[in-house]
């Protein structure tokens, strides 16, 4: 416990507490962000998801759930769904 935070308790003050802001994160030393949960929840995100990251301009990033990826441009191409069912395939190996 640091020398101000002692202080203020023998003192009889309440310690300072950091406030938090809703929908507001940090990013970690490792670079992590954790997602709040209004914003993850309404975004559609389950825990093991995996998410497409891409930057748009300085300080702000894209998070795209893969599926709904595959869901777009599924049938851009004319493969009478041949495509997509690979695609499926492959991805339950990488799981």
């Amino acid at each position: 416990m640091g020398a101000l935070s002692g202080r203020c308790s023998e003192l009889g003050y309440p310690l300072p507490i950091a406030q938090k802001v809703k929908n507001q994160t940090r990013v970690s030393s490792k670079h992590q962000v954790t997602i709040p949960a209004g914003p993850f929840r309404a975004a559609g995100f389950e825990p093991g998801d995996t998410l497409k990251v891409e930057a748009e301009g300085a300080g702000r990033v894209i998070l795209t759930r893969i599926d709904e990826m595959l869901d777009r441009y599924s049938g851009c191409l004319a493969t009478g769904g041949d495509l997509r069912e690979q695609v499926e395939g492959l991805r339950e190996e990488w799981r």
